[in-house]
């Protein structure tokens, strides 16, 4: 081939590329825009950290990813359907690797002591649209959260913390017999709050600080919440109820609610409630299900510590009866520190003791320790 031939075939490949090459959005464009004259805006984060565990009897290292947030990839779409009506998509996966959560390969559970699974290596949060009148409230179809997830809570104060989620994976050991159990330590805490799933749901405008919502799903389930928030002098808080039709015999529903306060300051407090109802028949006997769970939490979040950006601390106590286990008893205390830093990064680091009693059987069940240290870059 020529010269001259091989400078036109370069030309020619380099206008191609030229013409066909993506648009990728920058901070000052903020997103894309396609050809139906919709916003896109891509975001997500990448979450790694090294977390340690110990359930009595094995320990062990693992480098994870992150704790209850994982990495995450979405794509949001916002378009104005009418001067009135604006749509909304959302498309988010989780992105974890295969030593997600404290879960270890199948060849060290047994010597570790956490549940033999590699987890999934994608997995589908959101697939949601969305219609949004400016008066008239809000509609949405797909998998996305159903009314009561989600309630409202403030700052690093959560509603909704089930004890343990970041090392759940990890098998319980029975000190006693000096054998280990087929218990989860994340199994026996639950919190009787929502999910994410495939449902309808409309949400209603706000009313002097009062919302609602409801959604109907799959396979029979509804839920329904009402919600406050308001702002009173250095205060603002946050409350909300919801109830459950879980479309299942185990239970049939789930009630809870929770309430939130922060000052100005930055010192914030949280509680929330929840419980399961129904019955269960095992072998022709009747069982009434009675789970429950509550937690408390404290807060504090400052600039003062340094000028590259906030520093946040919490505590937070959890107890969950017979989550899964007839007379199970959990109960964690946890210690949280959050550092961000530009460029939309994070330091983190947890620390956090399981108690478990198992009235059931002359068991004695030993501590769960899970201690994490990580961070974050979102985008």
């Amino acid at each position: 081939m020529s010269i001259k031939t091989t400078l036109k075939t370069s030309v020619a490949a380099a206008a191609l590329f030229a013409v066909s090459a993506p648009v990728i959005s920058s901070p000052a464009e903020a997103g894309m825009a396609n050809g139906n004259d919709n916003g896109v805006v891509i975001s997500g984060s990448i979450n790694r950290a090294m977390q340690y565990v110990d359930n009595g009897n094995s320990n062990a290292w693992h480098n994870v990813d992150g704790g209850t947030d994982g990495s995450r990839l979405r794509i949001l779409v916002n378009g104005q359907l009418t001067e009135s009506v604006k749509v909304g998509g959302t498309w988010e996966a989780d992105l974890p690797t295969s030593s997600d959560h404290g879960k270890t390969s199948s060849t060290e559970a047994n010597a570790q002591g956490s549940t033999s699974t590699t987890s999934s290596a994608f997995n589908v949060r959101h697939v949601n649209v969305t219609f949004s009148h400016a008066t008239l409230g809000k509609f949405s179809i797909g998998q996305g959260n159903v009314a009561s997830n989600n309630l409202k809570s403030l700052g690093k104060t959560s509603k909704s913390e089930t004890g343990l989620s970041s090392g759940g994976a990890m098998l319980l050991f029975d000190k006693t017999a000096l054998t280990q159990t087929t218990l989860s330590a994340g199994g026996q805490f639950a919190s009787y709050f929502g999910t994410r799933a495939d449902r309808i749901r409309y949400d209603t405008p706000s009313l002097m600080g009062f919302a609602a919502a409801i959604s109907m799903g799959d396979s029979g389930r509804s839920d329904a919440t009402i919600t406050y928030g308001a702002t009173y002098g250095d205060v603002t808080v946050a409350a909300g109820v919801h109830g459950t039709h879980t479309g299942s015999a185990s239970p049939t529903e789930n009630i809870g609610g929770s309430v939130a306060a922060k000052h100005t300051s930055g010192l914030s407090i949280g509680a929330h409630y929840g419980q399961e109802n129904g019955t269960s028949n095992n072998a022709g006997t009747t069982v009434n299900i009675e789970g429950s769970a509550w937690g408390a939490e404290v807060g504090f979040t400052t600039s003062a510590m340094s000028s590259l950006g906030a520093t946040s601390f919490e505590v937070k106590y959890v107890e969950s009866d017979e989550a899964t286990v007839d007379l199970m008893e959990a109960e964690a205390v946890g210690f949280t520190i959050n550092q961000d830093l530009p460029a939309g990064v994070n330091l983190y680091g947890m620390y956090e003791v399981a108690s478990f009693d198992d009235g059931a059987a002359s068991t004695a069940i030993d501590d769960v320790t899970v201690f994490m240290v990580g961070t974050r870059i979102k985008f």
